[in-house]
C-alpha cells in the first residue's frame, strides 16, 4: 500500500534508503577539550557579569530600602552560588569523562608565627619596610699602613 501511495504522489519509496545510525561513537578528546574550555570560559564570564550586577543591585537596594530590591539581591546571590557550583560540576564531569585526575593543592592547618609586620614583609616585598640595602665601601690594605 505504501508503494502505491508513493507512486501516486510521485514520492520516492523509503524502503531502498539505508539509515546509518551510530550508538555511542568514539570519544574525540580534542573536541572535548575545546568544548570544556568554552563552557568554563562562559561560566567565568557569567560569574564576572553577575558580580557586577550584584554590586549594582546591592547599591540600589541599600539606597532605596525597597523590599523588592533586596529580593532581587537575594535572587542574584542564589544565582551566583549556583553558577559557582556549576563550575565545580563541569570539573567533575570532565574528570569523569576523561578519567584523568585534576590535582587540587590544599593546605590545612597552616599557622604563621610572627608579627603582622613580618607577614606583610613576606607577602609584599616591594612595599616591605625591611629593604635589603647593602652599603659597602671597599678598602685596600696597603702593606705597612694601618
Amino acid at each position: 500500500m505504501n508503494k502505491n501511495l508513493a507512486n501516486f504522489f510521485n514520492v520516492p519509496s523509503n524502503e531502498s534508503k539505508e539509515i546509518k545510525a551510530s550508538a555511542g561513537g568514539t570519544f574525540d578528546n580534542e573536541n572535548f577539550q575545546k568544548d570544556y574550555q568554552l563552557v568554563q570560559s562562559n561560566l567565568k564570564d557569567l560569574i564576572g557579569s553577575g558580580n557586577i550586577a550584584l554590586e549594582s543591585a546591592l547599591k540600589v537596594a541599600t539606597e532605596s530600602d525597597s523590599p523588592r530590591a533586596f529580593e532581587v539581591v537575594a535572587i542574584l546571590l542564589k544565582t551566583m552560588a549556583d553558577l559557582n557550583n556549576n563550575v565545580l560540576d563541569v570539573h567533575k564531569k570532565a574528570k569523569d569523562t576523561t578519567g584523568s585526575k585534576v590535582e587540587v593543592k590544599q593546605t590545612n592547618n597552616s599557622v604563621f608565627v610572627g608579627s603582622t609586620k613580618d607577614l606583610q614583609n613576606i607577602l609584599n616585598k616591594e612595599r616591605s619596610t625591611e629593604k635589603n640595602i647593602i652599603d659597602v665601601e671597599i678598602l685596600k690594605n696597603e702593606p705597612g699602613k694601618t
